[in-house]
């Protein structure tokens, strides 16, 4: 009787091994894929332990626009791209939280263009973007909770939003298991977008009033703060080049006021006198209203590596070991950017 339970108690915990490793089959095929928010949260759990120097937060305005190729090159900077498309500081702060579990960055560079633009306490549109690569834990699901109105079980749980995506699959969506971690450690958040727009420089240079975040973006940009502080890193603020509105500039000078308050650093691309020191050409470098090409990028990642590399510490890694996946970078181009922020 003894053996007789025991073969049957091992066939069942063979049998409940092997239905749990068909369902993280599933899981990772059908699961949503995006370069705009989902992958960066998920690749984030395959860069290489306590390695990221320099972990970005914020919306597209970085993935597109900052090349972390170039950071290495050029400055053996090991940098990471957390961002989401039209993140909000809500989640910037819970990203920034999930990251910490696996990473001690010297350095967060906040891009701050979220709180400027959306005003409403819910980004709906690109919710799934910035949940939906996150594991599950008690900090999605805090996440969740400050940023979903509805549906939050589904957005949590994520079966109920991807279990019909079968005729939708593609190549890339055999390519997320963990057999596949060497290779997923190398992409490190740049999309690249290679479509091209003829825009009209701004000026925004008569806009002098301020005016402040939401309650709500502040309360979390508070927390970053906070955060930065009780783990000893650096936060740098950012606002990268874009074709801005006049009210935009009025919550960038508000920001540079908080900043100087809070002793942060701000950089605010989006000047003349900084155009000019890019040598960003408008004709040229953009790929639409919010975001720059390839080219564009270059200019903005070069210019942005100078200054980091001026006002902090960061270690020239390209003759350490463990680094690796930084040294030859997976690129994925995205042609169409379907108007993401």
């Amino acid at each position: 009787m003894k053996v007789r339970s025991l073969k049957k108690g091992i066939r069942l915990l063979c049998f409940l091994g092997l239905a749990a490793f068909v369902l993280y089959l599933a899981d990772c095929v059908l699961c949503v894929k995006s370069p705009h928010g989902v992958d960066q949260m998920r690749y984030l759990y395959a860069q290489p332990r306590n390695k990221i120097d320099v972990l970005f937060l914020g919306t597209s305005h970085i993935h597109c626009n900052v090349d972390t190729q170039i950071l290495w090159d050029e400055y053996g900077m090991a940098a990471y791209l957390c961002t989401g498309a039209e993140q909000p500081m809500w989640n910037s702060y819970y990203g920034l939280k999930e990251a910490l579990k696996t990473q001690k960055p010297r350095l967060v560079v906040l891009d701050v263009f979220a709180p400027a633009r959306f005003y409403d306490d819910y980004q709906e549109k690109w919710l799934g973007e910035n949940l939906d690569g996150m594991k599950r834990s008690l900090n999605k699901l805090e996440a969740v909770w400050a940023s979903a109105p509805s549906e939050r079980t589904e957005f949590f749980l994520g079966y109920p939003r991807y279990h019909d995506r079968y005729d939708k699959l593609t190549g890339e969506d055999f390519r997320n298991f963990f057999w596949n971690r060497g290779e997923m450690a190398r992409w490190k958040g740049y999309t690249p977008l290679t479509n091209h727009a003829e825009l009209t420089e701004p000026d925004m240079s008569h806009v002098t009033q301020s005016r402040p975040m939401t309650e709500k973006s502040r309360l979390y940009f508070d927390k970053i703060v906070e955060l930065t502080r009780k783990e000893g890193i650096d936060l740098a603020l950012v606002s990268a080049p874009y074709l801005l509105e006049e009210e935009d500039q009025e919550v960038y000078n508000f920001l540079k006021e908080l900043a100087e308050e809070e002793g942060l650093l701000f950089l605010d691309s989006n000047t003349t006198e900084n155009y000019r020191r890019m040598g960003l050409d408008f004709s040229l470098d953009y790929a639409d209203h919010a975001h720059l090409n390839e080219g564009g990028s270059a200019k903005f990642t070069g210019f942005l590596g100078d200054w980091l590399r001026e006002n902090y510490e960061i270690p020239d890694r390209r003759q350490e070991k463990g680094y690796d996946s930084w040294k030859n970078q997976i690129r994925r181009e995205e042609a169409e950017q379907d108007d993401a922020e």
